[in-house]
């Protein structure tokens, strides 16, 4: 599946989508989980490979997900020396199609704003209970907010 945010664009791999599929909160005992999204960036182009999973002194509820920073980190730093860029944060919700609450958004803009990097734009992504796309909420973050994405629409092959 491939996002569009003004002239960027980002695919994600077979095995990404995959792995946060795997994580779906599809039982009332699932508790909420998430991580990061690295990328292989090239000019406006993110193709998202790796989605970490929550590692470390994190904590997780049914309704809610608290990730261990420091941990997060170390991914970054271990990740980057494989040309993977950290591009966002992906965590689930219980709700068949997932939407982001006022603190996902709020949290993700403090990211974007306190982070060392270029990109133009980073990745909210929530994974709801519903088979994607309609179980995936993907949000571009910039300096002004979160902007929902919808996917780009499969080009016709003749």
């Amino acid at each position: 599946m491939n996002y569009s945010y003004r002239d960027l664009r980002f695919e994600f791999s077979d095995s990404c989508l995959e792995q946060l599929a795997s994580r779906r909160q599809t039982s009332c005992v699932r508790r909420e989980i998430g991580g990061q999204l690295f990328a292989r960036v090239e000019g406006g182009t993110y193709r998202i490979e790796h989605a970490t999973v929550t590692r470390g002194r994190s904590r997780r509820a049914r309704f809610g997900f608290w990730p261990d920073r420091a941990a997060e980190k170390a991914d970054i730093l271990r990740l980057f020396e494989q040309d993977l860029h950290y591009v966002g944060d992906w965590h689930t919700h219980p709700e068949p199609t997932p939407h982001p609450s006022a603190i996902d958004s709020a949290e993700m803009l403090d990211i974007f704003r306190r982070s060392k990097h270029e990109l133009a734009a980073m990745l909210l992504v929530i994974v709801g209970q519903s088979a994607f796309p309609k179980g995936l909420f993907v949000g571009a973050v910039h300096g002004l907010g979160v902007q929902s994405l919808h996917p780009d629409a499969p080009v016709a092959h003749p």
